[in-house]
């Protein structure tokens, strides 16, 4: 049977890792967790080491958590329907639109609230953000809103266009921030520099004024999302894929004429992205697959029998889809061995990359 293998102790342990990296560099760490569907467990382990505030994209994760001692950052531009949800479940969002932050700020004043925004800035994403000749006009209009908090600036990388940030964009990020700054006459509380892809530039750059970094992928994957190679001091396997073969046969490749050992395997694209499963057993290879299974050749693997399970890694796609499954059923673990890594963990800088 089809599910999902989530390792809590691994999770707990790259959580860790990157607070006690980031902290080094004087930076929050916003674990994000749209890609786990806002998961109650993976919650709870993250609140257990301090970690109470978390970015989400989507509200009806935000409406499954019950527990007052967290709050949220909604990433993502929302539904019109949604706003007030946004108002009263929420402590900040990011925004791009004026004419939402107005409707943000009228319903603030009916429920006598004031609300958090980031302003969201079009820097070469080119996915969502505020045209970067408007922000002054934005921020001039927004610091009369009685309601409205305008905490600070966000800025995002690698999610529309595949453009890792350099060194040219954390000088410039940091310029453009100072010269708004000194427009308006005010410091930002916070200024959120970017996802996972901006690790690499906190290692290896003083990011300046950026103060804050919204971190998911790696902290789930274990990767540098700027080339998906793996973190030397993370667990790339804290959430994997275990599916079962329902059938082996010899088959032979009519383009080839070459003979295989061929498994099904129960799952297929309404269950993940299989474009995105890697087997963990690297002898054996995905062929292909149909809504309902995947085809791999096992590479003559002849000890394979009906029943057994095949594991994989998962991109971030697959993970996702995987996550937000109805029908793929998630079994928790927990590791004593890393239990007690993480019961001894020495927070020091953890950045062998």
């Amino acid at each position: 049977m089809v599910q999902l293998q989530i390792n809590l102790s691994k999770i707990q342990y790259n959580a860790k890792v990157l607070m006690s990296t980031l902290a080094e560099h004087d930076i929050n760490f916003t674990p994000v967790i749209k890609c786990v569907a806002g998961d109650k467990k993976i919650i709870e382990v993250l609140k257990h080491i301090g970690l109470t505030h978390f970015a989400e994209a989507r509200m009806d994760n935000v409406n499954k958590s019950l527990d007052e001692d967290v709050s949220f950052t909604i990433i993502r531009n929302v539904s019109q329907s949604e706003l007030e949800d946004v108002v009263l479940k929420s402590k900040m969002s990011i925004q791009t639109e004026i004419t939402t932050i107005r409707k943000i700020n009228e319903i603030a004043k009916q429920h006598h609230k004031k609300h958090q925004i980031l302003l969201m800035i079009d820097w070469k994403d080119a996915r969502e953000g505020i045209l970067t000749y408007d922000v002054i006009d934005y921020i001039q209009e927004i610091i009369s809103m009685h309601h409205i908090c305008l905490s600070g600036l966000a800025f995002n990388f690698m999610c529309f266009n595949a453009i890792p940030p350099n060194d040219n964009d954390v000088e410039m990020i940091n310029q453009f921030v100072a010269s708004i700054e000194n427009e308006v006459g005010f410091r930002f509380k916070i200024i959120s520099g970017g996802n996972s892809s901006m690790l690499p530039q906190m290692f290896y750059n003083n990011l300046g004024k950026i103060n804050d970094l919204r971190i998911g992928e790696t902290l789930f994957r274990g990767v540098d999302t700027t080339t998906d190679k793996p973190i030397a001091t993370l667990f790339q396997d804290a959430i994997t894929m275990e599916a079962e073969i329902v059938e082996i046969k010899p088959r032979v490749d009519i383009s080839t004429g070459k003979n295989y050992l061929q498994a099904i395997l129960d799952i297929g694209y309404l269950d993940t992205f299989v474009d995105e499963i890697v087997p963990i057993n690297n002898n054996i290879t995905v062929l292909g697959a149909t809504s309902d299974h995947v085809m791999i050749d096992l590479q003559n693997c002849d000890h394979y029998q009906v029943g057994d399970s095949i594991n994989f890694a998962l991109g971030y796609r697959a993970l996702a889809q995987s996550m937000y499954a109805d029908n793929v059923p998630k079994h928790y673990v927990e590791d004593s061995g890393i239990q007690l890594m993480n019961e001894h963990f020495i927070e020091q800088q953890l950045n062998s990359y």
